[in-house]
């Protein structure tokens, strides 16, 4: 009580000393040459809210008068560092003060002590954040799934994190599926999991300390779970069975195995799945044979036993008539949607017999060899329809047979959703390896490459060569460029950050310096690619509100044809921003892209029509991480992506 009363008398003494230290007359403190401390001058001066902070080894500053004769400063009755004392003014340093990481600020005693280093001449609260920077996950989603199922772990400062582990098995930081500093994502391991539901904990690791990530609401695991599977003495199954298993989780099933022959899944439902005997079994000697049967789930693919002897009668029966159990269209979605170019898995019956498909009366390409159970084919690229249309899918199979395989809805241009690209960067020292890896877009194919593969597969020989014979000047071939050498480079297209961090979309034609943002790995460092123009040309718009609808069919992918808009854009690279305009795009804009054909490149000049556009695109710009989108400029380091889907039309003027 007494040093209370001490430390108040003090406090009293040194804010009167501060209040009339500006007054005509000299005071009794001053004459004796006691430091005093005007409060109002503390910085910086933080609150208990947060909103001014500090931190350890924060300086603070204040004023006063005789400052040169205090002897020590304390924060929390810990030596505070003195690093500049003058008669006027005093700055010390907050000191390593022990308390645990958080987000609010602690509350502190500032002390400050006269020439003897006993009394407390200035008793003040203050605030200092101690702010968290250890691994901290917050949450994690979904709570339940399957192996495959992709987990994702919330907090902060995740990139320390070096392994997770799922119940009895560890995921390493290298099989993460993604990793900053607010999200670690991994899928859930292949291991050996309890049949049906049970429930598993999840702790991941960072340095030498481990964090519960699950607490008390634990992962639920599923996986399928068989009732037992038996057949009466003397019965077996026969070519062509349809057999029904029970139990839970069967929907996870995606496919079952008889010994080493896949059976047709017809159906795969919680509590029941059902499979046929295909005839692809070969008839054997004796042609009753057991053999074990196994289910197939997950990813990577898990086995689970379901019968360790099941009885078939292998004897053949026929004809081979492929039947049709389902489609599936690559990227496709729930609609099932036919995209140009897309490989279309077809499942079923006597599939081996399969030759080929027609799609609307148009031939469609095998993918490889055709099994008993599955075949795959493209979707054509010469149909003639301009609007997306349901037409007749047609097997043909044993010399020419027909078979109905029902309809499906083409859609006739290209889609290449969630493509990632990296910028180019005027510097070689702020040109990330992810950069130089995804490069480019090559529009006819949907395949981003690297500046390796631009420059050692000679993908534009003519700017590879740095004086491109093909290119007059921006956006103009020569007098002697052929349609033959100009429709030989395929039209590709990248984005790049300028000195001062303006970022575009490029066209390569526009521009005799862009090219060489981009570098290619050279005896192990950045070469940059060629000051040349490149060959395709581009034009562009970012459509806005007068083209509302065409925009919304665009973002929420019920697009039906890339005929229909017919305004001409511009040369200029489109630049990121921070507010949509014509020629300003931001996450969220769709730009259109316009490949100039070969005869309006000759003149080199605006398109006068979409008689002079090749092919038409749309770009849905879905993410940009590599630009602050607060000031439209792209990252000093060019660290970060840019994700967007894109959609191409099949040729339209040539």
């Amino acid at each position: 009580m007494k040093r209370i009363t001490k430390y108040l008398a003090l406090f009293l003494t040194g804010s009167l000393a501060a209040l009339t230290a500006c007054g005509p007359e000299m005071n009794e403190v001053d004459v004796q040459h006691n430091p005093a401390v005007n409060s109002s001058t503390l910085s910086p001066t933080t609150d208990e809210s947060g909103s001014i902070r500090a931190y350890v080894g924060t300086e603070i500053s204040i004023e006063g008068f005789n400052l040169d004769r205090v002897s020590h400063v304390t924060v929390d009755d810990l030596e505070a560092e003195i690093t500049e004392q003058t008669i006027k003014s005093l700055k010390f340093k907050v000191p390593a003060l022990e308390f645990a990481q958080q987000d609010a600020p602690y509350q502190v005693w500032l002390n400050v002590y006269d020439a003897d280093g006993e009394n407390v001449i200035f008793h003040y609260p203050y605030y200092v954040t101690i702010p968290v920077t250890d691994a901290l996950i917050t949450a994690y989603a979904p709570a339940e799934g399957t192996v495959g199922t992709e987990i994702t772990l919330t907090g902060r400062n995740l990139e320390q994190i070096t392994r997770v582990h799922f119940g009895e098995v560890t995921v390493e930081a290298a099989d993460f599926t993604e990793m900053t500093a607010d999200a670690v994502k991994f899928a859930v391991p292949a291991g050996t999991y309890e049949a049906g539901n049970s429930q598993v904990a999840i702790s991941a690791e960072w340095g030498t300390a481990t964090i519960d990530v699950t607490g008390e609401t634990l992962f639920t695991m599923h996986t399928p779970k068989f009732d037992a599977a038996t057949q009466e003495e003397g019965v077996s199954s026969k070519i062509g069975d349809e057999v029904t298993f029970t139990g839970e989780n069967l929907e996870l099933v995606s496919g079952m195995k008889w010994g080493d022959y896949d059976l047709i899944v017809m159906s795969a439902e919680a509590e029941a799945v059902t499979v046929k005997f295909p005839s692809s079994i070969e008839m054997t000697d004796p042609v009753v044979v057991e053999a074990a049967l196994t289910a197939l789930w997950g990813t990577p693919e898990q086995t689970t036993a379901v019968a360790s002897a099941w009885r078939v009668d292998t004897t053949p029966v026929g004809p081979a008539t492929p039947v049709l159990v389902k489609m599936e269209a690559e990227d496709g979605g729930a609609d099932n949607k036919f995209y140009l170019g897309k490989t279309v898995t077809v499942t079923g019956e006597n599939m081996a017999s399969v030759e080929g498909f027609t799609i609307g009366g148009v031939e469609a390409g095998l993918v490889g060899e055709p099994t008993d159970v599955s075949a795959q084919f493209i979707v054509p690229e010469s149909v003639t329809f301009t609007e997306a249309t349901e037409v007749p899918v047609v097997a043909l199979y044993n010399g020419g047979n027909q078979a109905d395989f029902g309809t499906a809805r083409v859609y006739p241009f290209y889609y290449y959703p969630n493509i990632q690209m990296g910028i180019g960067s005027n510097s070689k020292s702020t040109y990330p390896d992810y950069n130089r890896e995804h490069a480019f877009l090559l529009l006819n194919s949907g395949e981003v490459i690297s500046g390796d593969s631009w420059y050692n597969d000679s993908i534009d020989p003519y700017a590879k060569s740095g004086s491109n014979s093909l290119i007059a000047s921006a956006g103009k071939l020569s007098g002697t460029a052929t349609a033959e050498q100009y429709y030989g480079v395929q039209p590709y297209l990248f984005f790049s950050a300028s000195s001062a961090h303006k970022l575009a979309l490029q066209s390569p034609a526009n521009s005799s310096s862009q090219l060489k943002t981009h570098c290619y790995l050279d005896e192990g460092k950045n070469t940059s690619l060629p000051s040349a123009f490149g060959t395709p040309i581009f034009y562009f718009r970012v459509l806005l509100a007068e083209d509302a609808q065409l925009k919304g069919t665009i973002v929420d992918g019920s697009v039906t044809s890339m005929f229909d808009y017919t305004t001409v854009g511009s040369s200029a690279a489109p630049a990121f921003g921070t507010a949509e305009a014509s020629n300003i795009w931001i996450p969220g804009s769709v730009i259109v892209v316009q490949y100039i054909n070969h005869a309006h490149g000759l003149l080199g000049d605006k398109p006068e029509s979409m008689d002079d556009i090749c092919r038409q695109g749309f770009l849905y710009v879905r993410e940009v991480n590599c630009a602050d989108a607060a000031t439209g400029l792209a990252n000093a380091d060019r660290e970060g992506s840019i994700v967007f889907d894109f959609y191409w039309s099949k040729p339209l003027n040539e």
